[in-house]
C-alpha cells in the first residue's frame, strides 16, 4: 500500500473514530454490564401509559443505534491497531485489499472478492 494513502486513512480513521467517542459520550452513559459498555440515556417524558410507551420506545431505537455506533468503533479502532501492527489493507483471507476499496472504506478488513 502507498504511504500516502496510508497517511491519509490514518487520518480519516483517527477522525471518525474522535467523532463516534463524542457521540457516545453525548447520547449514552458508560454501562460495563452492558455488551459495547455504553446504555443510551433514558428520557423520562412522564408518567402516564402513553408516555412510557414512547420512552419505551425511544430508549430500544437509541440502544440499536448505539450498538451501531460501538459495532463501527471496534471496526475503526481494529484498522488502527492493523496500521500500527503494519497489516493494513490486508484481506482476513490473506490477499491485498484493492486501494480503491481502501479510499472508500478505510475501515475494511476484507478485499470485494471476498466480501461477496
Amino acid at each position: 500500500m502507498n504511504k500516502s494513502l496510508l497517511e491519509e486513512n490514518k487520518a480519516k480513521l483517527l477522525a471518525e473514530q474522535k467523532r463516534l467517542n463524542a457521540i457516545l459520550a453525548r447520547d449514552t452513559n458508560v454501562d460495563p454490564e452492558i455488551p459495547g459498555g455504553h446504555k443510551p440515556k433514558f428520557d423520562e417524558l412522564g408518567s402516564e401509559e402513553g408516555e412510557n410507551a414512547h420512552e419505551v420506545e425511544q430508549f430500544q431505537n437509541d440502544l440499536s443505534v448505539a450498538e451501531r455506533l460501538e459495532q463501527r468503533l471496534h471496526k475503526v479502532e481494529q484498522a488502527l491497531q492493523r496500521i500500527a501492527d503494519g497489516t493494513y489493507g490486508q484481506c482476513i483471507q490473506g490477499d491485498m485489499i484493492d486501494e480503491a476499496r481502501m479510499r472508500a472504506e478505510p475501515a475494511a478488513d476484507i478485499c470485494i472478492q471476498h466480501a461477496k
